[in-house]
């Protein structure tokens, strides 16, 4: 039987012999779906080491490549390959970043179900990737090549090799972090061969992208010599909203020194530059869902609550999604610069030495516009005659933002692969110090009654006083020193026993300069250290050689002021008592993750099929101080459990699939403390931005003779259910938006090869055109919208 050839991660050698066996296409994916009760009964009995594990198969004829499928992941530390590593890993593969016309790591996060993203607290407003994966906030686990990546930065792929999204506590992998996983962008590095590709794309909203990616060896005297320069740019507006713009570039070369030799050695950059107008998002009036407890009349001049103002009783109107409400002079100017050194040595084969050295920085300076909704009568309400809402007006605020981010690492990492007494080891075992800090200055503003907007239709053209700096600053930094150890231990054939461990020392510092106006605010700086110690284990049986199923656990931790690099005092409110989580006396947030999972290789192990229960929890999420000793006690608890389902690979010799599915159940266990008397609001209530549901997949068709030779044809379906915005069981009421409806979106793609150096690439992204919200503000009166229907075309070229 012909073999289809994956070109993306090369599988690790086994020791395993094949023998096959004759399986439907169908029971073979409801073999995967489910414990595979069906292949063990197949199984034959390994009484021995020479044993040989059956293979269970389902034909396909061969193919030349196989684009959506990944053998293993980049970091050191997963010693096994995918199929052997206990716990959920989705690959996003170059080609189907290419397929998709996907340009940033939030589109590219499209491929992977229960990924969801926030637009900032109440008036503020988050720039860059914000995501919430399995419930709880993703957005300072993002890394590139194992580095963590600091900034509020939108991070572009034209330098991406491949995107990985680890789901599960990573304390073991990277330290302090969230219990829903991690994002790894791996970039690419130099080949030992010439070639040189090229993308030309025009799309809706009169954006244009112009990338390239050029390989060349080199001869130096030296051997292995290569070098690789990527190098894109993207222009142009945001199809369906006013305004706004959105422009980058960026440069990234990387040289090479020993490819195919023991000793190797990769110099590497990365510049992109940003400069866009802002989106501060769409007032939120109208939308189903919307509650008008915060629409108010005004009375003689005067703005008044209800009752006095009254609650509109009649059907309010939405605004039209073109809107924008800020300044024409709004900007978000970022520049983000990585300087990378990767050191390799084979010693022999299967033990290596690693080490990787990074400084990154990045800087942004932003000043943006965005319409403020508040139950306090004032510039931030809604005012106007009942009568009237052509001439309803509502207020905005004005936000300005200089920080810099700054991060030193370094990563040495021993590998090895040996044998003791009868039994093979895998271990992975090193050192990373870190260091990592981040600055802030203070902006100050007045707010006019002529910043007030029209509410239906707001002007482009107005004008603001500028953000001048108030004098405040925040200076936080963390610095850490952390040693690491897992180690795979092949039992029998059968049976493999993973287990992680890693110890750290982290000191943070946090300096708090007040504003000028606030002489009698004094600076504050706060230290908080700490030694951390999370792990994973894992035990793994294969019913087959190209299946298994996987039982694991998973520890993090996160202490206080992990998030932004603030710390804040221990000066508990005057009502509840609650305490700021990010107080440094208190103990770091605790999670853990238990997940029963199962992976099959099918179809000549062509196509990758898995599923997993998991159970995630996170405690110590909230502090209090007791009223008469003011002694702390931390509390509060969060969990999510649900069940996630993948596929990736060659389904045919023409037909390649991704997809994902995943189910989650999140529920708060323990919520914050309520003043006495009081009703719980939140005990029981689902977490916000986690959807039950979703669902995403893509598939791409490709003709390999006729007439239509040369032709692709792809499309994907993605569903998210309904996400509530707002903590509440159901014993408060709700104000503004109360949740993001459920939505389909659906994405098409067609290419045509002209010859081997030239092909034309059409996509239309949200086809039906469908209205959706992508991301809500956390007082629930601002949105943004998901992108309307675009088309794209482009021209790419090979050699």
């Amino acid at each position: 039987m012909s073999f289809i050839k994956s070109r993306k991660h090369a599988a690790m050698p086994t020791s395993f012999t094949s023998s096959a066996s004759s399986h439907s296409v169908a029971s073979a994916a409801l073999l995967a779906l489910t414990l595979p009760l069906g292949a063990w009964a197949q199984t034959q009995t390994a009484d021995s080491a020479e044993t040989a594990l059956p293979v269970v198969r389902a034909k396909a004829k061969a193919v030349v490549e196989n684009e959506f499928k990944a053998e293993a992941a980049s970091s050191p530390k997963f010693v096994k390959p995918l199929l052997d590593t206990p716990q959920t890993v989705t690959v996003i593969n170059r080609e189907l970043i290419q397929q998709q016309g996907t340009a940033s790591l939030s589109e590219a996060l499209r491929n992977t179900p229960g990924i969801t993203f926030t637009l900032g607290e109440n008036g503020n407003t988050n720039t860059g990737d914000t995501v919430f994966m399995r419930g709880f906030d993703a957005s300072a686990n993002i890394f590139v090549d194992g580095v963590r990546d600091l900034g509020g930065i939108t991070r572009d792929t034209f330098n991406v090799e491949s995107v990985e999204v680890v789901k599960g506590p990573s304390g073991a992998d990277n330290g302090r972090g969230s219990p829903n996983g991690f994002i790894n962008m791996v970039s690419k590095k130099p080949q030992l061969r010439d070639f040189a590709e090229g993308s030309a794309q025009v799309s809706s909203g009169s954006r244009v992208r112009v990338s390239a990616d050029l390989n060349k060896k080199l001869d130096l005297g030296l051997p292995g010599a290569a070098l690789r320069l990527n190098v894109f740019s993207d222009r142009g507006n945001v199809q369906g909203r006013d305004v706004l713009e959105r422009n980058r570039w960026g440069v990234a070369p990387s040289l090479t020194l020993g490819l195919g030799t023991a000793t190797r050695a990769t110099l590497s950059y990365l510049h992109v530059d940003q400069d866009a107008i802002p989106d501060g998002g769409i007032p939120g009036v109208g939308l189903m869902g919307w509650t008008n407890q915060l629409i108010f009349k005004d009375l003689a001049g005067a703005n008044a609550k209800p009752p006095v103002g009254g609650v509109l009783a009649t059907s309010i109107k939405a605004v039209e999604r073109s809107n924008f409400y800020g300044s024409k002079d709004d900007f978000d100017n970022t520049q983000a610069d990585m300087l990378t050194l990767l050191l390799e040595h084979d010693f022999a084969p299967g033990t290596s030495l690693r080490n990787i050295s990074r400084f990154g920085r990045t800087q942004q300076d932003l000043n943006l516009t965005n319409t403020i909704i508040s139950s306090t009568p004032g510039n931030w309400s809604i005012i106007g005659d009942a009568a009237k809402p052509a001439a309803w007006t509502v207020g905005r605020g004005r936000l300005g933002r200089d920080q810099r981010n700054q991060i030193l690492a370094n990563q040495t990492s021993l590998n090895s692969a040996f044998t003791i007494a009868g039994f093979k080891n895998n271990i992975s075992t090193g050192v990373e110090l870190t260091h990592e800090k981040q600055n802030t200055a203070g902006f100050a503003y007045v707010n006019t009654a002529g910043d007030r907007a029209n509410l239906y239709a707001p002007s482009v053209n107005d004008k603001f006083a500028p953000l001048t700096r108030n004098g405040a600053s925040t200076a936080g930094e963390t610095t850490t020193a952390a040693a690491f150890l897992f180690d795979t231990l092949d039992i029998t054939e059968r049976w493999q026993l993973s287990a992680g461990l890693r110890a750290e020392r982290f000191r943070s510092e946090y300096t708090s300069i007040p504003a000028t106006s606030t002489p009698a605010v004094a600076a504050s700086a706060l230290v908080n250290s700490d030694t951390l110690l999370s792990g994973k284990l894992g035990l793994l049986f294969k019913p087959s050689e190209n299946g298994s199923v996987y039982l694991s656990y998973a520890t993090s931790q996160k202490p206080p002021g992990s998030d932004n690099f603030a710390l804040s005092s221990a000066t508990p409110s005057s009502d509840t008592g609650a305490v700021s989580i990010n107080a440094p006396n208190l103990k770091p947030q605790q999670a853990n993750n238990l997940e029963l999972g199962t992976k099959w290789d099918l179809l000549d192990r062509q196509l990758l099929l898995t599923a997993a229960l998991f159970r995630s929890q996170n405690e110590n999420e909230l502090a209090r101080a007791g009223s008469a000793t003011g002694e702390v006690t931390q509390y509060g608890k969060k969990t999510v459990k649900g069940l996630e389902l993948g596929a990736a690979g060659a389904v045919s010799s023409n037909l390649q699939l991704q997809a994902g599915l995943v189910w989650m159940d999140s529920k708060v266990n323990e919520a914050v403390t309520v003043v006495p008397g009081a009703v719980d609001v939140q005990t029981g209530a689902q977490l916000v931005y986690t959807p039950k549901l979703s669902f995403t997949s893509w598939v791409n068709y490709r003709v390999a003779e006729g007439l239509m030779q040369g032709l692709s044809l792809g499309g994907g379906a993605r569903y998210t259910a309904s996400q509530t915005t707002q903590v509440n069981n159901g014993a408060a009421p709700v104000v503004g938006i109360d949740g993001i409806p459920s939505y389909w979106v659906f994405d098409a793609m067609a290419a045509y090869e002209i010859n081997k150096n030239l092909a034309l690439q059409f996509n239309v992204a949200n086809l039906a055109d469908k209205f959706y919200l992508a991301s809500v503000n956390s007082g629930r009166n601002r949105f943004t919208l998901g992108a309307p229907r675009s088309m794209s075309l482009a021209l790419n070229v090979k050699y």
